[in-house]
């Protein structure tokens, strides 16, 4: 069997970009497997602009009117029959369209709409979005072999879009030997941190900036930390101002690699407020670091953070109940349990979240 994931981008894991992160990982893990795999990548130039990697990587040029590459065309008719293709991306044209030539030479494919069809994700551009589904997505859907949901909210959101049978819970997975070995320092000052795409409806970075102001005037003590860029940086900076807490604040842009570890691992708590997710890979970045998650329901992890007690779940997504749970944690470093919970947000990666165990169930599920 021949493996080809189908993403828009190159797979590349030094971007923002989640799905182009879990691609990589997934292919990478499964070629360590000893399975055959390939990424195909549709993308804006042809320039193999990433860190090496172990498996093979074909790119595809993208075009303004979303047709499809005629190279891309070609190959698609010289792939054997006992490829499976793996598409990643929800509301793209092109996998519409090549969905649709894979059906006529037989291919099956497997598809990962990566939270799109959340309740929350496909509120925003509601009608859009929605003519889009019935109009091409619904077809996708129904002619995929599987479909593999990342968390339980769009696994069970999906029911009021379409009824199908073929769809499959598989949560996204990291990969622990890509995790730095990093002693947990022991600094005062209590640090609140976030990583991620700086978009504040998405991840709810409003949110987290009122809730976090709240917890200052509570008398709660610490700074709050976000690595991450993106085009709502200033419209965030400029709230940071307008609430009066610029200076508890650090916003350190885009990093990655080494740097993006070392820096993460000061983090006491990590906070993911979003409204809409699919299955963030940052708090599994975090959890790994042994650093207690803070996380909203949108995430699609609380049901994982409460059963191994590796965090504090939000109950309500908003300033109060952040407020609340950020005062819980201040107690808390006092007596050194976040110190227990972060052990525990570790282990719940190791026994949960290994890439190893998630790519053999994805395998399973291109096989059976």
């Amino acid at each position: 069997m021949k493996i080809i994931h189908l993403v828009l981008g190159k797979a590349n894991p030094e971007r923002m970009n989640g799905v182009n992160k879990v691609v990589h990982q997934l292919a990478n893990t499964q070629k360590e497997l000893g399975y055959d795999v390939t990424v195909w990548g549709i993308a804006n130039d042809l320039n193999h602009t990433y860190p090496k990697r172990v498996f093979k990587t074909v790119l595809f040029q993208q075009f303004r009117d979303k047709t499809i590459c005629p190279f891309l065309k070609t190959a698609i008719d010289l792939v054997p029959k006992n490829t499976i293709f793996h598409i990643h991306g929800a509301f793209i044209l092109e996998f519409s369209k090549i969905s649709k030539l894979l059906k006529k030479r037989g291919i099956q494919y497997i598809f990962t709409p990566h939270g799109s069809f959340a309740e929350g994700a496909m509120e925003k551009n509601k009608w859009v979005k929605k003519t889009y589904f019935y109009l091409l997505e619904r077809q996708l859907i129904q002619d995929a072999k599987a479909i593999q949901l990342l968390g339980i909210n769009e696994f069970e959101n999906l029911d009021n879009l379409i009824k199908i049978e073929h769809k499959r819970l598989i949560p996204n997975g990291i990969s622990l030997h890509d995790i730095p070995a990093l002693s947990r320092n022991g600094q005062r000052d209590l640090v609140f941190g976030f990583m991620g795409r700086i978009d504040i409806q998405h991840k709810g970075l409003d949110l987290m900036l009122k809730g976090f102001k709240q917890f200052l005037v509570q008398g709660g003590e610490g700074r709050l930390e976000l690595i991450g860029d993106g085009k709502d940086r200033p419209k965030l900076e400029a709230l940071a101002s307008t609430l009066g807490i610029q200076d508890q604040i650090v916003f350190h842009g885009a990093l990655f690699g080494t740097v993006k570890f070392q820096t993460l691992n000061t983090f006491d708590v990590f906070l993911h407020t979003s409204r809409m997710e699919g299955f963030p890979m940052a708090v599994l970045e975090a959890a790994a670091l042994s650093i207690p998650c803070i996380t909203s329901e949108a995430t699609n992890i609380n049901a994982y953070i409460e059963k191994h007690n590796a965090g504090i779940p939000l109950r309500e997504n908003n300033p109060e109940t952040i407020a609340e749970v950020l005062m819980n944690c201040y107690r808390l470093k006092t007596s050194n349990y976040l110190l227990v919970l972060g052990k525990n947000a570790r282990s719940m990666v190791e026994q949960a979240f290994d890439w190893k165990h998630i790519a053999q169930q994805l395998v399973q599920t291109y096989t059976v």
